[in-house]
């Protein structure tokens, strides 16, 4: 996965973390998300990333639809 789909996709995920963020919890800004997320990125241990979408989407999240669709096409092998 390229660096700028990486940073495209964590991005995402920390804006729709955010947009779903406890009002209590005011520790987590977007920017940390997205470091969070992409550190997860780059260093392939992405189990937490990949379960939250998974929550996501199957509560019913569209926009956590298109991230993992992101992620997939992210993964894919370049044709030649």
């Amino acid at each position: 996965m390229k660096r700028e789909q990486m940073e495209a996709i964590a991005a995402r995920a920390a804006r729709l973390a955010v947009s779903n963020l406890d009002a209590a919890d005011e520790y987590m800004t977007e920017q940390r998300y997205y470091k969070e997320y992409l550190d997860q990125l780059r260093t392939g241990d992405t189990i937490c990333l990949r379960s939250w979408i998974a929550q996501e989407i199957e509560a019913g999240c569209r926009e956590a639809v298109e991230i993992l669709k992101m992620w997939i096409r992210a993964e894919l092998p370049v044709a030649a």
